[in-house]
């Protein structure tokens, strides 16, 4: 864990690092050497100092700081969706360094839509000028509920997806061999918030994913809750006003069918049937973006939002979040945000003492699936540490 503290404290220095760890100077420094000698990690020209520190006069020594070497490894994402299908590949320090849309995905089919993105993704890495010795592996964020242990879609009510048995997975490292972590867009989002994004220094929070459909992910003690059954997070199906429209759940009235997407197509008479429908995937999410970018729509984008906002006070007064982040492609929509924010503090009385901050996702759902591979596969326990020392003994270094 010590390369996920120098990456989320760049300039810390190796007794900082000691102290945090609860290691003693000596194992700490052991560590560092090694970590150095693999090209992980370097000595920053520039140490970090706590504010107090900077008013006291140094006295010995000056500390070196340590920092990622941001361009040694590598994360790549594969984010299924139709909104904007995305293969792409991160460095170290989470910056995007290529990425490509993909057009027409097919989605009727478990096996062929993983062949068809992991082909994307293999012809991505393969007029990248990044060596794929130094890809940690992959990430998979998808509409869907997973099992991330298992590598399994559980289920996909969007997709029309049922138990896959891990075939999606399978599929993926039969055409490029590297780890994968897959999980639900709401979680992978919540993760790249928590290491990358606007949840950095937080240790309870909740995002919730808002475009077609809307669900949730919980983090408690920077941990993805998963309930009992590995799968939570469905506040899609909260209770809210009865619509003449049919959830994926049979019922009537669901979220799903007020604050969301789907809602707002039909409010505008965008749709010509009442159910969803998973062959409409494509028009449900190009409807959607040119009805944001549609001036005459901000106020019932804006009264979705609204609708919202009693599932944020019971997440809110349930939970006791220090923030709850809305995100996805209607979700983090600054006229939908507003919505939500002004109906939560007119009705529930979130201000002038608020029970938790409501913030804006600052993570694209296009980016997330390659951090959540950086973050489960290299500032974790699973990072392939010999891997980066047998590299560097080579030589075999072709990044930059």
């Amino acid at each position: 864990m010590i390369l996920s503290l120098i990456e989320s404290t760049p300039g810390i220095s190796r007794s900082e690092l000691a102290k945090s760890l609860g290691l003693s100077e000596m194992a700490a420094t052991r560590i560092v050497r090694e970590l150095i000698a693999a090209d992980l990690i370097e000595e920053s020209d520039a140490p970090r100092a706590k504010p107090s520190a900077r008013r006291k006069k140094s006295v010995g020594r000056p500390k070196t700081g340590l920092q990622v070497v941001s361009d040694s490894f590598f994360a790549v994402g594969i984010t299924v969706s139709a909104y904007h299908s995305e293969v792409s590949i991160c460095d170290g320090a989470g910056q995007q360094r290529a990425s490509s849309q993909l057009d027409t995905p097919p989605f009727d089919s478990v096996t062929d839509a993983a062949r068809f993105y992991a082909e994307a993704l293999q012809h991505l890495i393969s007029n990248s000028d990044i060596d794929v010795n130094r890809i940690v592996g992959i990430g998979v964020a998808l509409s869907a509920r997973t099992l991330p242990d298992q590598g399994e879609i559980v289920r996909s009510e969007y997709f029309g997806w049922s138990r896959d048995g891990g075939a999606f997975c399978r599929e993926i490292r039969r055409i490029i061999d590297l780890p994968i972590e897959i999980e639900n867009i709401a979680n992978a989002l919540a993760i790249s918030e928590m290491r990358f994004g606007a949840a950095r220094e937080a240790q309870e929070f909740a995002l919730v994913h808002v475009a077609t459909f809307v669900g949730a992910s919980i983090v408690s003690e920077r941990r993805v809750v998963r309930g009992q059954s590995g799968i939570s997070g469905l506040i899609g199906h909260f209770r809210s006003d009865e619509r003449d429209l049919t959830c994926v759940c049979g019922r009537h009235d669901c979220l799903n069918l007020n604050a969301t997407g789907f809602g707002l197509l039909a409010g505008h008479g965008l749709l010509d049937h009442k159910a969803f429908n998973t062959g409409r995937l494509t028009y449900y999410a190009s409807s959607l973006l040119s009805l944001l970018e549609d001036p005459s729509a901000k106020e019932t984008v804006a009264d979705a939002g609204a609708k919202l906002a009693p599932a944020l006070d019971s997440i809110g007064k349930l939970l006791g979040p220090e923030m709850i982040i809305v995100s996805g492609y209607l979700g983090a929509d600054e006229t939908y945000f507003d919505g939500a924010s002004t109906a939560l503090d007119r009705d529930f009385g979130q201000r002038p003492e608020p029970a938790f901050t409501l913030v804006r996702g600052t993570i694209a759902s296009d980016r997330a699936a390659a951090l959540l591979a950086l973050h489960a596969f290299c500032y974790s326990d699973r990072l392939d540490y010999e891997r980066f020392a047998r590299l560097a003994e080579n030589g075999a270094a072709t990044y930059g």
